[in-house]
């Protein structure tokens, strides 16, 4: 019961910093002595940090709490197609130490993500006690049990990346890339029940926030968007999943490279110089995705969808104005979606931190700050 309490606490001064202990005491119905003992215990051990605000008040200030983010760390890993980066941060989202490095569809990735992290914690000094890793993987997850079911690219299949990872000693939480980017986006604007991660990349894959929790399915392929069927003209294109016409087959790197006829790097530049065939190109991608969103916006009844990865953030100017213009076309006129919105440069360490903690307050984990 103590510890319940204790996370009960600490999940208020999580959602409102700055509360002193009376509020406290009435949002839990806790005694203001029970409340008072916690406090004083997670002050002591450095959880809760103390400070009293100037309210311009006669009399004394109550003292503010806040959560010390700063005084607790993690592993995050960032396992994309062709990169992988490990770092030691803390809560707050300070790296205490990194690295970073490509990896080729020839490399074990396995092993170069044990030398990495045994690196980096090397570095970060033992003095740091780690509360969890959190790994973020392009592919199909069992997030439950920490296997990774298919990351072709990477050679994955059925890999227990939690069993590999156990002599860490820590909680080993894996996530689909676009599923941990969501528990990000779900810190961010809790107001927002229902909305969509959709990641344009070297794969097309997406995540669904539904009535503010990340949508989770039996089979962990939910959010599998670049296998949804694109309504395109022409020559049918053939997917390794057994179908064909697959939205990844026109919008995924690879696809837009082979349409192209030119390397990726290329297509980037030639768009700057506004070519016209780049140009054309890319709102082509646009004309693939409009209907798709559209529909999901459509019977999902969402409030945003949230766009990332490569291609949003190389063709932002394009894609942005086309895009939502050609969504807004097709929905029914009672549909309140709010924004089509992109991100960029969204530090990994700040998803992974925001992760842990929705990880933490939601579930009973064996975890304690």
């Amino acid at each position: 019961m103590k510890l319940i309490n204790e996370k009960n606490i600490l999940k208020i001064v999580h959602e409102n910093p700055g509360i002193y202990r009376k509020l406290i005491a009435e949002k839990t119905n806790l005694s203001s002595q029970t409340v008072t003992n916690l406090v004083t215990e997670l002050v002591e051990r450095r959880v809760l940090l103390e400070y009293a605000p100037s309210l311009g008040i006669k009399g004394r200030n109550p003292v503010s709490l806040s959560v010390n983010y700063s005084g607790f760390y993690m592993i995050t890993a960032d396992i994309n197609i062709g990169r992988v980066a490990v770092y030691v941060n803390a809560l707050d989202e300070t790296v205490i130490a990194s690295e970073e490095r490509p990896v080729g569809q020839k490399t074990d990735v396995l092993d170069v993500l044990k030398e990495m992290i045994g690196r980096v914690l090397e570095r970060a000094g033992t003095v740091r006690t780690i509360l969890a890793c959190a790994i973020s993987v392009t592919g199909v997850v069992n997030e439950d049990k920490g296997i990774v079911v298919e990351a072709g690219k990477l050679n994955w299949y059925n890999l227990d990346l939690a069993g590999e990872l156990s002599y860490l000693g820590v909680p080993v939480l894996v996530r689909n890339d676009a599923n941990m980017f969501a528990y990000y986006e779900k810190s961010q604007f809790p107001a927002d029940l229902n909305f969509m991660i959709a990641k344009i990349d070297v794969g097309i894959g997406s995540a669904f926030v539904l009535g503010g929790r990340v949508l989770e399915s039996t089979n962990n392929v939910a959010g599998e968007l670049g296998h949804v069927t694109a309504m395109a003209q022409g020559a049918e294109r053939p997917c390794v999943c057994g179908k064909t016409n697959c939205l990844t087959k026109f919008i995924s790197l690879e696809a837009l490279e082979a349409d192209y006829g030119k390397p990726y790097g290329e297509l980037v530049e030639e768009v700057r110089r506004k070519e016209p065939k780049a140009v054309a190109l890319i709102e082509d991608v646009c004309a693939y995705l409009a209907p798709i969103l559209a529909n999901v916006i459509i019977l999902l009844d969402l409030d945003r969808i949230i766009l990332c990865g490569c291609t949003v953030e190389y063709f932002e100017s394009i894609i942005y104005p086309c895009l939502d213009r050609k969504i807004r076309k097709l929905l029914s006129y009672w549909v309140s979606f709010k924004r089509l919105e992109i991100r960029t440069n969204v530090k990994i360490t700040a998803i992974s931190s925001r992760f842990l903690l929705d990880y933490y307050f939601s579930t009973e984990s064996d975890i304690r700050l």
